[in-house]
């Protein structure tokens, strides 16, 4: 008699050969028996179960993804849409904090609008299924009709505008009803209700993000250069770095490198960090004018941002001249992880100098009590004691650890750390 676990793994080699018959045979009155076994469950699944369950449901997904690519129909996207169902009902009665059996669920839409396109499903039925999926069966998961426009034709465009209609005058929920008025202005082409109701009142970076990006969608690149420009002059936050983003991949696209160069220029200027350095120096390397632009992008850094000075001089392979930055500012602190870096990248030529950092790094991880502490206050010591041999230093190195076997002697955790890692 097989029980407990042994059964279950008994189930699913069972199931799994069964779909994979199903897949051989083509039969979907044996795949929709497949989609009601494999992809229901009539309990609630924590968070580990959850991940079991998807684990074997993916026999049953697979063997869908066989039939959409020997043999759509529409009698197989109907089937799709049934066991869309079935995992949007497990969903509300399992914890997928992971995420897993919603990625299942996209993975069966996205299989239900490649059958669609090749299926020939009936218009008037798939507008409906699209406007009763996101209206009354959930609210997280959204169906594109520019996606399906094709599969829809004028027919079932015109039946999902009137599916849409009623729902709005019935009071449907308004953020998928604001998405799929969005989507439909996308689909033609209307750029002025396009911008009414993406742009609000374009006060804000994403909101011209969001006009842009549709621009670009529409393959409009006349038309996205100016509100990404309107948005990056007339709005700031962080947000405005897409902004340059979109306006940059627009003079890509029309070949245009000076322009690029002209507007990373500007957005370093704007708001400087290690990344638009690194944005800047791609686009003047495109020109051949990255020489010319260094030492201004750098000197933009030394002003506004020594972390990202330190950062790209270290990536520029100039240890020499970023250790000198935090010598050149005694009020600044470069923080741990950038001592850290300076520390390596200058043990080699300066071994006496990372020694002194190391020592710093480790004391200061001997702040906080706990084994995770410890252990990383040895990792350090362990490059301290690396330095002090190059640098001939291992009395003074010999004379730190027994100082600080002697503060801490009632960390018996630490003292053991230290014995393991023979730091003595």
């Amino acid at each position: 008699m097989i029980v407990g676990k042994a059964a279950e793994r008994y189930g699913d080699v069972v199931r799994a050969g069964q779909v994979a018959a199903t897949r051989a045979s083509g039969d979907l009155s044996q795949l929709r028996m497949e989609i009601d076994r494999g992809l229901q469950t009539s309990r609630y699944l924590d968070y580990r179960q959850s991940g079991g369950w998807v684990m074997r449901a993916r026999p049953v997904v697979e063997a869908i993804a066989d039939a959409v690519r020997l043999s759509p129909t529409a009698e197989l996207v109907a089937l799709i849409e049934r066991a869309i169902s079935h995992v949007v009902k497990v969903i509300l009665k399992a914890d997928d904090s992971n995420g897993v059996i919603g990625n299942l669920a996209r993975e069966l839409l996205d299989l239900h609008v490649r059958a669609c396109d090749a299926g020939n499903p009936d218009p008037i039925k798939l507008a409906r299924w699209m406007v009763r999926f996101r209206f009354d069966d959930q609210d997280f998961f959204e169906v594109d009709p520019v996606r399906y426009a094709d599969a829809l034709g004028e027919l079932g465009l015109m039946a999902y505008r009137r599916e849409l209609s009623q729902r709005l005058e019935a009071g449907g929920d308004s953020f998928a009803a604001t998405y799929a008025k969005e989507r439909l202005a996308v689909l033609d082409g209307d750029t002025e209700a396009l911008v009414g109701l993406l742009g609000g009142d374009l006060s804000q970076p994403y909101q011209f993000i969001r006009v842009a990006e549709v621009m670009a969608e529409l393959g409009r690149d006349d038309d996205v250069l100016p509100w990404a420009l309107r948005g990056i002059t007339e709005t700031s936050g962080w947000q405005v770095a897409q902004l340059y983003d979109l306006a940059v991949g627009v003079h890509t696209r029309w070949g245009e490198d000076y322009k690029v160069l002209r507007l990373r220029r500007q957005q370093h200027q704007r708001m400087p960090s290690s990344s638009t350095y690194s944005l800047l120096r791609s686009a003047a390397e495109a020109c051949e004018a990255w020489p010319k632009e260094r030492e201004a992008a750098r000197a933009v850094l030394a002003e506004h941002d020594l972390g990202g000075l330190v950062d790209v001089l270290l990536s520029d392979g100039e240890p020499e001249a970023a250790w000198q930055v935090p010598g050149a500012h005694s009020d600044w602190d470069p923080g741990p992880q950038r001592w850290m870096r300076l520390a390596e990248s200058r043990e080699a030529s300066a071994p006496n100098d990372a020694l002194g950092v190391y020592l710093r790094l480790a004391d200061l991880q001997l702040e906080t009590t706990g084994k995770a502490a410890y252990l990383r206050a040895v990792a350090i010591l362990k490059k301290a004691a690396q330095a002090a041999g190059a640098a001939d230093r291992q009395g003074a190195f010999a004379a730190h650890v027994a100082a600080l076997r002697e503060t801490h002697r009632r960390r018996p955790a630490f003292i053991a750390v230290l014995n393991k890692a023979r730091l003595r």
